[in-house]
């Protein structure tokens, strides 16, 4: 005989395990306008052979040229986007999981690629602002 308390009670589980994981998942992209007054496009080099040095590599998103690392299959892609800003160079990132919607780089889904993503743009901000 089915089991009607467990299976509500399963099911309320589940559906609190999926609220949680949505509300964690801080959804839009990590942005940051780093101050620079060099010359962008050495910098961009520097930036591009840092990144390609660490198995990104460029790719057009949507109508946008950003530099990605993984596939969708096993760990989810992991994007940075680099372009210059009046005032510097602005810095994007964020996850793609699974086909899922764009998140930053904060928040709990998909943890460790968001973790292994933030150190690659903390390392890219320490550059720019080194020889900004």
């Amino acid at each position: 005989m089915l089991n009607l308390d467990g299976v509500l009670a399963g099911a309320v589980v589940g559906t609190l395990i999926g609220l949680i994981l949505v509300m964690s998942n801080k959804g839009s992209r990590f942005k940051r306008l780093v101050r620079f007054s060099g010359d962008f496009e050495k910098m961009n080099q520097l930036i591009n052979d840092f990144l390609i040095s660490n198995h990104y590599c460029i790719e057009n998103y949507g109508n946008e040229v950003v530099y990605r690392k993984g596939s969708r299959l096993l760990i989810g892609r992991k994007f940075i986007k680099i372009s210059r800003d009046s005032e510097g160079i602005l810095v994007e990132a964020f996850v793609n999981l699974f086909g899922s919607n764009e998140s930053g780089i904060d928040g709990f889904v998909g943890a460790a690629s968001k973790k292994q993503l933030k150190k690659v743009v903390n390392k890219v901000i320490a550059m720019i602002e080194t020889n900004g």
